[in-house]
């Protein structure tokens, strides 16, 4: 009743006693199966092979060294002084119509993408998840390529994808994706033993290695993934990479998507802006 006096709730001693388990130490629910077939970090492990080893340069993590572009500070100080309401409110889901617009002119003037719309993503990690979630259901093989980017194969496993990823691999000499390989394995039809291709992940310019595909590779991929059915994601993270006269490809399609950071080349690591188109 109201304004009847409460007594406050304890729990039994039974219950006390099964919270705290067989040893008297206190347990906690297990966390999802997702996540326990998830690998951890491989950056952890390294910051902690660094901390015993003084000296030691790593070359697991893509960090640049230097500051972002002095207009992009210059604004962004100008933004946080001017306040605003608008500032701290919640803006839309898919990103500042303004930046939109403006990602929008950069990958259709630098990219040649005149057929894709752009969502901004708290970086390009964020990117990735996005589209992991929004094309691939459980059993669906998901295809990298080894050595991959590790956080694309975190990101599948956390989804529920741990069972349905299948790694190509990389010519032993040039390190170029197998895309012979890739053919004969979206050429699979389902109910045959292997599930439907309907993911297949490359990074170009590759992280961790560093290599770039040609055009007609990359455009090789994307013929292959049409033909099958299947999505190709280009992660275009080191875009901005690519050295001796070579250029960067994509390809304006509409079962191709694109991953975009602003980390490496503008150096915002700590930002966390990215886009999809």
């Amino acid at each position: 009743e109201r304004g009847a006096a409460t007594k406050p709730l304890r729990p039994t001693g039974a219950v006390r006693a099964m919270a705290a388990g067989a040893d008297g130490v206190a347990t906690r629910p297990q966390v999802s199966n997702r996540i326990s077939a998830t690998d951890a970090p491989i950056i952890v492990r390294t910051k902690q092979v660094l901390a015993s080893a003084p000296g030691a340069i790593s070359l697991a993590q893509g960090i640049v060294h230097w500051l972002p572009p002095p207009a992009a500070l210059t604004a962004a100080t100008e933004l946080l002084q001017a306040g605003g309401a608008g500032l701290s409110s919640y803006g839309p889901a898919e990103g500042l119509p303004a930046l939109r617009q403006a990602l929008r002119e950069k990958i259709a003037a630098k990219n040649g993408l005149r057929n894709h719309d752009v969502m901004v993503t708290a970086g390009a990690n964020q990117a990735f998840v996005n589209a992991v979630l929004a094309l691939v259901d459980e059993g669906d093989a998901v295809v990298l390529f080894k050595p991959y980017y590790f956080n694309h194969l975190m990101a599948v496993q956390m989804s529920g994808g741990s069972r349905s990823v299948e790694f190509g691999e990389c010519d032993a000499s040039s390190l170029h994706p197998d895309l012979a390989w890739l053919e004969q394995r979206l050429a699979v039809q389902p109910g045959t033993g292997s599930p439907k291709v309907r993911l297949v992940v490359l990074t170009n310019p590759c992280n961790p290695t560093g290599v770039l595909m040609s055009e007609a590779e990359v455009q090789l991929a994307a013929d292959l993934c049409a033909a099958a059915g299947a999505w190709l994601l280009l992660d275009n993270t080191y875009e901005d990479f690519v050295y001796d006269g070579r250029s960067h490809t994509v390809v304006d399609s509409p079962h191709v998507l694109h991953v975009f950071s602003m980390s490496k080349a503008y150096g915002m690591m700590g930002w966390r802006v990215g886009y999809l188109a």
